[in-house]
This record gives C-alpha cells, structure tokens and sequence, in this order.
C-alpha cells in the first residue's frame, strides 16, 4: 500500500458520512482543520512508570479530560454500531483512524506523538513496545469489566494481569483463497506454488509474519533467530515474490473482487469476504501458523487516557464484545459475550479451533534485540 492511500487524517465517526464503509479506509479531510488538537494532545504530561521493567506502582491523573477520545485501530476490524452507541452512552466524542500493520502502528509510535489515546497492537508488538517504554499502565479499577475476560487471557505472558492492555480480539494468521479458481488443493503454504495462482497472490506486508510464513514452509522455528535458518527464509521470500502480486496487508478487497485468488491473511478477514463471496476459504497451513491476540493499549502521554479506559470497560459488556465479534467474525476474548455469540462462529473450528490444534499454533515470541535480523532482512526482500 502507498503512502497516499493510508489513512492519514483522522475522521469523527459519522455512519451517516459518504466516506463511512465497512469494508474500505476511512477518509475525509474533515478533521484538517482541526489539525492543532493533535499537537495539544500530543504535549500533554505523560502518567505511570518508566520503563516497563519498573516496580514503582503506577499513579494516575485526576485531571479532568475533554469528552474527546483518538482511537487508532487496524481497518476493518469494528462493528459499524460499536462507536455511535458508545457515543451516544458517554458523550464522549471519537475520533478514528486506521493502519495496516503492526510495522506501520510501531513506526508511528517511535517517531514521536501522536495523539492518539487507544491503540490495538497484537502480543508482540505489545511487548515491543513495552520495552520501549510506548504504553503506559492501565488503571483497571476504571475497568471493572475487566472481569468478563477468560481466565487465559488474565494473565498471559504478553501482559501479566492485564496491566498494559484489554484484549480487543484473537484469531491466528492463514491462507484466504477462491476455491473456484485456485486449481488445486489448498491445504499448506505450498499453496502459492499452483500455477492458477502465479500474480494472483499476496503475502502480508509484515516482517514476522511474512517470515513466519517461509520458516513454516522450511520446517523451521518461525521464531528463529538462527542466521542460517533466516537466510534460508529471506531466499525462500525473496523467490516467492516474482510469482506473486504484491506484499500486502489489504488484501481483503481485491480477493473478494478476484483480483487475489489467494493471500496469507487473518482469519476473520477471510470469513468477512466469505459472508458475501462464498466461494472464499480459510485454511490453517497444516506446516504451522501463528496465533495471535490483539488488545486495546494506551500510548505514553495519551491526552486522554480515563475515556480509553471508559471504552475499555464498554468493550467488556457482554453484548457489545459479542456484537463486535459477530461482525469481525475473529474469537472473542470476552467470556461473558459467549452466550451473545453466533453458534456458527463459536462452532467454526477455524475459528475457535479445537484445544488440541490451538496448542500447536505459537504466538509470536518477543526476541529482544535479535528483531533486527528480521528487519534487515525484510529490507532486502522488498527491494530484491
């Protein structure tokens, strides 16, 4: 994707707006005049601790805050009602803006303020960021739903008791493809090797899971930081990449237009498209795939971090987790929402998959300072 075609200004959620889509970015230059209030929020005092390694407890601002709230999340990734409704309950107004990937979320964060007061990062970038002192604690006694979680996601290793973030959705990372058109069996990322696919494919444009790709198809570690074995995967990426289209992560649209026969893509992206082209699939590789948590976090300095908190809690009602799953079709983290939850979606093992096949799907491990060999090394895959 281009620079021109990420969204880059922010608009304030309006279903009514011609810009307003459930399928596509969100733009408008509505908010460009208000372009001074992302500066104001961006010099506000920062709260908590230091680093994220720190044992001194948090303290948190009793200073009154505008009923404004910056929210920056991965697109397509929302019940269209989850915002009007948390509007209309709080009066507080929201302000929402899009990326792509994990790589662009961290890059934005790193180059300095940014306004924003809620966050979406998956497991390892949330620990990435971490370390980089990016997010600041959470003060869960304005989340009392906090309880609604199950258990396993109270007290995961991404994030020990929920002190940095609120789990927003969960899901693991495959292969979309038009079982019509592939000409073949799609069983393993061998996949993109089918001559029907040749130009008709994409693999995401983030380093990890780009990479965790290749080491899956190797046999390999996908969390390697072996030389040798991440050699290997930038030679397997970089001959993967004159057979297909492109490296990117919007790939939703063209493979429900035909454009992309098959993509490396997120699961309930996949069942999204499959609502109105059912000819669309999701397969979890039989070599591996990742799994993956996605949560709501709060930028260090946020301007408004006791209304992030407010939607935190608000995301935790069962009916408003439950509804928000039934439109993103990803798992729900919220345990509560389950009896408000579509049968078909808690019964998709692709979605819920059974515990026996959710043990073999790894998250992303945090490999410190090692996340360089990844990068380096994607640089070259792109430019090859």
């Amino acid at each position: 994707m281009s620079d021109p075609d990420r969204v880059s200004l922010a608009f304030i959620w309006d279903t009514a707006s011609p810009h307003f889509s459930r399928r596509t970015f969100m733009r408008t230059m509505a908010f460009a005049s208000a372009a001074g209030f992302v500066a104001a929020c961006g010099s506000s005092s920062k709260i908590g601790t230091g680093s994220s390694g720190s044992t001194t407890r948090p303290t948190f601002s009793s200073k009154p805050e505008a009923k404004l709230l910056n929210f920056y999340n991965w697109t397509d990734y929302i019940d269209d009602k989850t915002i009007p409704n948390f509007q209309k309950q709080t009066g507080i107004k929201v302000v929402y803006d899009n990326y792509s990937s994990n790589d662009e979320l961290f890059a934005k964060l790193t180059a300095g303020s940014t306004g924003y007061d809620i966050i979406v990062p998956t497991d390892a970038t949330l620990v990435k960021m971490k370390h980089a002192n990016l997010i600041q604690p959470l003060d869960l006694s304005l989340i009392p739903n906090v309880k609604n979680l199950d258990p396993r996601f109270r007290n995961a290793a991404y994030d020990p008791g929920n002190q940095y973030a609120i789990p927003w959705q969960w899901g693991t990372t495959g292969i979309g493809f038009d079982k019509k058109k592939v000409g073949g069996a799609v069983t393993d990322w061998d996949a993109f090797q089918l001559p029907n696919v040749k130009g008709k494919s994409s693999f995401l444009d983030e380093a990890r899971d780009a990479f965790a790709m290749a080491l899956f198809a190797l046999k390999r570690d996908p969390n390697s930081t072996n030389d040798t074995d991440l050699d290997d995967a930038e030679k397997y990426l970089t001959d993967l990449k004159k057979k297909i289209k492109s490296i990117t992560s919007d790939y939703q649209d063209p493979l429900k237009s035909g454009e992309l026969l098959l993509s490396q893509a997120y699961s309930g992206d996949v069942f999204t498209i499959q609502a109105d082209k059912p000819n669309i699939e999701y397969v979890i590789p039989t070599s591996g795939a990742f799994s993956w948590v996605d949560s709501m976090a709060i930028p260090k300095g946020a301007g408004h971090p006791k209304n992030a908190e407010a939607f935190m809690n608000y995301i935790l009602e069962p009916k408003v987790g439950a509804a928000l799953t039934n439109f993103v079709n990803y798992g729900s983290p919220n345990k509560a929402a389950q009896p408000f939850i579509s049968k078909d979606i808690l019964t998709n093992p692709l979605i819920y998959p059974p515990a026996d096949v959710l043990a073999k799907l790894p998250f992303q491990k945090d490999i410190g300072e090692d996340e360089i060999k990844y990068s380096d090394r994607w640089t070259k895959v792109k430019t090859a």
